[in-house]
């Protein structure tokens, strides 16, 4: 079972978007067991699947808060065949409250998703900051796709995802975590852009993608009706983009 984390601790880099449709894809153009898992608070992998997150009980919330729930209990079937979700909403925003107190607290999310069992592939959506959730998914992934858009900040936000990357990997001794992807997003012909992704491809030379993710309406007008990019304009650019680079991440595991 691969397991992919699309996380910058920062936010606005499009790590919803790109979770949610390359995990679809794989489901609905691989013929793949696929099960997304959204870390969010803010439910927005949830929504971008069509889910009315915050009507859906037992959730991520009460996932990693019980440790009687066992994952079969949370996990939803989405539109697309072969793609399930554990969905999160507000209710997750207490988890690290909750759990302060516990030896395992970082360990939550990896403990449950140990259980997990028929599935391909897991893709972990995360949310924009650092903290116990994003180390919970790291503790629980092996690789990590990073998305990074094309604006002044995009270098210092990959420098401290590497940084975030060294401590877990030290404190925990988890020695096969590792970046597998930098994926450009957002990009503009300007000269900044340019810029920021030719010292991107200085700084990952063998990681950074071959797909850059422009920005494409359509994209946005899917998620908006909780659709994927295929379900609602597969003859689009966006679609283009989004399957290239779930190509692209497919073929990482090869």
């Amino acid at each position: 079972m691969r397991r992919i984390a699309f996380i910058n601790e920062k936010g606005g880099s499009c790590k919803t978007t790109l979770a949610v449709n390359t995990a679809a894809y794989f489901a609905g153009h691989l013929g793949a067991r696929v099960l997304l898992v959204d870390m969010d608070p803010q439910g927005q992998a949830g929504k971008a699947l069509g889910f009315v997150v915050r009507d859906l009980d037992p959730s991520m919330h009460d996932l990693l808060t019980d440790r009687d729930t066992p994952p079969e209990a949370c996990i939803h079937a989405s539109q697309v065949e072969g793609l399930d979700v554990l969905v999160a909403n507000k209710r997750l925003a207490d988890f690290p409250v909750e759990v302060a107190n516990d030896a395992d607290r970082e360990r939550k999310l990896a403990d449950k998703i140990e259980r997990v069992q028929g599935y391909d592939f897991v893709v972990f959506d995360s949310p924009p900051s650092m903290g116990l959730f994003t180390v919970n998914i790291m503790l629980a992934t092996e690789e990590i796709v990073v998305p990074v858009n094309l604006t002044y900040f995009a270098l210092d936000g990959c420098a401290e995802i590497i940084e975030t990357i060294e401590t877990i990997q030290q404190r925990f001794g988890k020695t096969d975590l590792r970046v597998s992807l930098v994926v450009p997003t957002l990009y503009r012909p300007t000269r900044l852009a340019d810029e920021i992704l030719a010292k991107l491809k200085r700084y990952f030379p063998s990681r950074v993608a071959r797909t850059v993710i422009g920005y494409n309406v359509k994209i946005d007008e899917a998620q908006s009706h909780g659709k994927t990019i295929w379900d609602y304009a597969a003859w689009s650019r966006g679609a283009h983009m989004l399957e290239s680079l779930a190509k692209e991440i497919h073929r990482q595991g090869a």
